[in-house]
Parts: C-alpha cells; sequence; structure tokens
C-alpha cells in the first residue's frame, strides 16, 4: 500500500517511519535546500540511525537520477507491473527557488556521502571528453547545480556560463530537465539536434544532467542531516 500512496499522491498520509522517509522524499526532491537537521532528529524519533539517513538520502537521488533519465528519453515501463500507471500532473509548477544567498553551502563533505562506484562513474560522466567537451559537461552541471540550489557547487562551476547560441541550448535542456522533468517532450531532444547535437551526445547530456541533480541531492541531504 505505501508505494500505491505515494504514487496516487496521498503520502501525505503516511504515518510512522513511512510517513518519515515519504517526506523526506518529497523535501529531498522537490526543495532539496530546505532539509535541514530536523529531519534527522524525526528520523531518529522513529528508530531510523544515522546509516538510515544515508541510505534514505542515496535511494533518493539515485531515482533522481533515474527518474530524469526515463523523462528526458521518453522510457517506458518494459515489464508487467503490479503498481498504478504513473501520469504526472504536466500542469504543475516547481516549488520556487530561493535567492543565491540563502542557498546552503555543503563544501567538501559532500565527498564523503559517495561510495567508490559512484565516484568512478562521477569520473566518466563529468570528464569524458566525447562526445560533449569537458567544458559542456561543466555547463550543464552547473545549470543543474543551480536549479539544485547548490551553492558550492554552483560556485565551482560559475566560470562555465553559456557564451553562444549553442551554449544556450544545452542551459536551457538542464534547467527545464533539472526543474521540471515532468514537462520533458521530443521537442526538448530536437532542439539539441538542431543545435548540432548527434544521437550520443543527446544521451551524455541527459546523464551529465541527470547525474549532478543526483550528486547536488546526495550532498545536500547527507551533509545538512548529519550536523
Amino acid at each position: 500500500m505505501v508505494p500505491e500512496a505515494v504514487l496516487t499522491g496521498q503520502d501525505e498520509q503516511l504515518t510512522g517511519r513511512d510517513g518519515v522517509l515519504a517526506h523526506y522524499a518529497r523535501l529531498l526532491t522537490a526543495e532539496p535546500w530546505s532539509i535541514t537537521s530536523d529531519i534527522a532528529e524525526r528520523f531518529a524519533q522513529h528508530g531510523l540511525d544515522a546509516d538510515a539517513v544515508r541510505t534514505a538520502t542515496g535511494v533518493i537521488a539515485m531515482f533522481n537520477y533515474l527518474t530524469r533519465v526515463a523523462d528526458a528519453s521518453g522510457i517506458e515501463f518494459d515489464y508487467p507491473t503490479p503498481l498504478p500507471q504513473f501520469r504526472p500532473e504536466r500542469a504543475q509548477k516547481p516549488v520556487p527557488r530561493p535567492d543565491r544567498e540563502l542557498w546552503p553551502v555543503v563544501g567538501e563533505s559532500r565527498a564523503e556521502a559517495m561510495s567508490e562506484t559512484w565516484r568512478h562513474w562521477r569520473t566518466y560522466v563529468f570528464d569524458a571528453t566525447e562526445p560533449l567537451t569537458r567544458r559542456e559537461r561543466r555547463l550543464l552541471a552547473r545549470a543543474a547545480a543551480q536549479e539544485s540550489c547548490d551553492r558550492w557547487q554552483a560556485d565551482r562551476l560559475d566560470e562555465y556560463a553559456p557564451r553562444d547560441d549553442r551554449d544556450a541550448v544545452l542551459d536551457a535542456f538542464a534547467r527545464k530537465l533539472s526543474r521540471r522533468p515532468w514537462q520533458m517532450e521530443p521537442a526538448d531532444l530536437q532542439a539539441l539536434r538542431d543545435a548540432g547535437y548527434a544521437e550520443q551526445a543527446l544521451l551524455h547530456v541527459i546523464s551529465v544532467t541527470a547525474q549532478q541533480n543526483a550528486e547536488s541531492r546526495l550532498a545536500l541531504g547527507h551533509a545538512l542531516t548529519s550536523r
């Protein structure tokens, strides 16, 4: 019943451990800048220790990666499932972002939240030079970090602001996929093609954007609930 409650928008009715986990998933997904130590206290009240916080944060961050890949590429379930078909409210609006000076700063502590496997994948996604340049990858990561209100990462990437129309297409795609993934449509991918990006490059654009969204949530959730 818990998955059905979440998928049908009734997660606020959950109580106890399920309610705490659903609340945390909703905040870390839609308002990652709002995570504070109060969440850790709520976890503790329901018998969920620091390991549970780290595990929950990792699961939520990874699903923010997976759902953005699916939303951008149009992937549908190809296996039987008892869960009701999920149809997002495409007209919904994202939660307003606070001013930049109010974004949390978690700094280098983000590295502690990553497993060795995550680090290897991150290196490939962010540092490969084909079919996107490293600069293009950082431009995408910059947009995703800003939309996640990840101030530390956004500050580090500020020098990679768009310089021309082609960059602007990448920036717009990353911002929409980060902030309004439920509204992604074929026209968004076509805009990348029209700007000269090949099919393989499109997959990397999606992956870099999704990875930064996941990493920002991993860092913000882990650092702010561990204080």
